[in-house]
């Protein structure tokens, strides 16, 4: 008989595979024995006929005694997950974790009667059902709540409702705990008084919104998220909801606050100026949709995902209207595409239109001098991103002037691989150290290279109105520019 097995209703796929069920709720708080224990019984279910499936055998591979073995066993049948079928010799049925994660599992009744009888005391107004207690024992066991922990969660629903409050209410509280990992006395009594602290200023942001009552717990999380987590102060948090008013409640002064975070507003007065300015943000959203042929019936989002952070960059609409232009010509027509190149503008330091212009001249300036180079050595085709990081080594890295690198095009004319070879003159040139023409037209006469010299003027390239073709040596650029 195989020592493990899994039972009828837990399905093998040909894997080892463990519910995340088990990792989140079961593991951290299992003995390092047992979850080996655990899982390498997992293992042996889908081999049960092979020999290596025995108590002996696991008790070798994983050098532990037999009773540590039995003893693990007998942990996660407590915990539900297993059931030990035979003792002599032992035999372990592996159980789905879901069948036994809730009020289905049998439970020592003697071990939770001190439990019991103070949960009841709390509860005194309704009597608790044993559906009911299970749910709370799946707290302990599952989540790991220590059990006076969860009485004063208890007794805290109690205070903020009644004593006649329904446990799906409690659950909801307890679970919201859980999130937050508070599940000890000494971590949920801590949270109580930081939210009993918040009461009085909570009761006025709810006055605010024209709500009467008392503040529920998910409410509470929410105040002290605002105050805690985001950093509002409370002036700010009742600015928000006197000019919401009475609609929409905690969950929409939720969503407005996390807006504000979002857009980086935290003062009264930074929040005012972000209204007084809204007009001007949605003139420039529907001008930059048009531009670049994107239509939004509603612009609240591209307002407060785009425009409101371009415009914080120092972005003006002049510029960014520009901006659009040039995507526009270059065929980059979403919203995604103009913040990307305005992110690489940024971090170029290009923020005015005027440096926008004069670093594309830059640009296009160099890709000219490139483009003459190549006709030089004789090639007639476009400048591509090659060629720009070629002519970058030369004249930025390597300090060789124009008039050499011309000079060393018109020599390589005709070449089977023309920029090859030039790249390899010039190399020579740079590590020669060679910076007159003079010593350049030596060199290569030396070599039996010499052609005549010409001389080569450089062109001086500047407009203002930009083509698809010469656009695309921007973008090029930015491509290298990391955000």
């Amino acid at each position: 008989m195989a020592l493990c097995s899994y039972s009828s209703n837990l399905s093998m796929d040909g894997l080892t595979s463990i519910e995340n069920t088990f990792i989140s709720e079961f593991l951290p708080q299992a003995p390092e024995n047992a979850v080996k224990v655990y899982l390498y019984g997992r293992f042996l279910c889908s081999t049960p006929h092979e020999d290596d499936n025995s108590l002996n055998s696991m008790s070798v591979v994983l050098s532990l005694s037999e009773d540590e073995i039995i003893s693990a066993f007998s942990y996660w049948q407590e915990m539900g997950l297993v059931t030990i079928v035979n003792n002599n010799p032992i035999e372990v049925k592996f159980l789905p974790i879901k069948l036994y994660t809730g009020s289905g599992k049998i439970r020592n009744k003697e071990k939770y009667a001190e439990f019991n009888a103070q949960a009841q005391e709390i509860l005194s107004g309704r009597q608790i059902t044993p559906n009911e207690f299970n749910e709370y024992y799946t707290l302990i066991e599952t989540y790991h709540f220590e059990p006076e922990a969860l009485l004063m969660i208890i007794k805290y629903c109690t205070m903020l409702k009644s004593s006649t409050i329904n446990y799906p209410y409690i659950l909801t509280v307890a679970k919201s705990f859980e999130r937050e990992n508070i599940k000890t006395t000494t971590a949920i009594e801590e949270k109580l008084q930081e939210q009993e602290r918040s009461s009085a200023e909570i009761k006025a942001v709810l006055a605010a919104l024209g709500i009467k009552r008392e503040a529920d717990v998910e409410e509470r999380n929410m105040y002290i998220k605002w105050t805690s987590g985001l950093g509002f102060t409370q002036n700010v948090i009742l600015y928000a909801a006197k000019n919401q008013g009475k609609t929409g409640g905690m969950h929409k002064l939720d969503a407005t606050l996390v807006k504000y975070f979002e857009l980086k507003l935290f003062t009264i007065e930074e929040i005012e100026t972000y209204a007084k300015t809204r007009d001007n943000l949605y003139s420039i959203a529907k001008e930059v949709t048009r531009t670049i042929g994107q239509y939004y019936q509603v612009l609240d989002g591209v307002v407060e995902n785009y425009v409101t952070k371009w415009v914080q960059k120092g972005y003006s609409k002049e510029t960014l209207n520009l901006i659009a232009n040039y995507c526009l010509t270059s065929n980059l027509r979403t919203l995604e595409a103009v913040d990307d190149v305005i992110s690489k503008f940024f971090k170029l330091g290009l923020i005015s239109s005027e440096s926008i212009n004069q670093y594309l001249d830059e640009i296009l300036n160099t890709n000219s001098k490139i483009k003459e180079i190549l006709e030089l050595c004789g090639l007639l085709r476009n400048v591509n991103s090659a060629d720009r990081e070629l002519y970058k080594t030369w004249h930025n890295d390597w300090q060789i002037s124009d008039e050499i690198i011309y000079y060393v095009a018109k020599q390589c004319k005709n070449r089977d691989y023309p920029t090859s070879a030039m790249n390899k003159l010039l190399g020579e040139i740079y590590n020669k150290k060679i910076t007159s023409l003079k010593d350049v037209e030596e060199l290569i006469k030396n070599q039996g290279q010499a052609k005549p010299a010409q001389k080569i003027e450089q062109p001086n390239f500047k407009q203002r109105e930009y083509s698809s073709n010469e656009l695309n040596a921007l973008f090029d650029s930015l491509d290298d520019v990391e955000i």
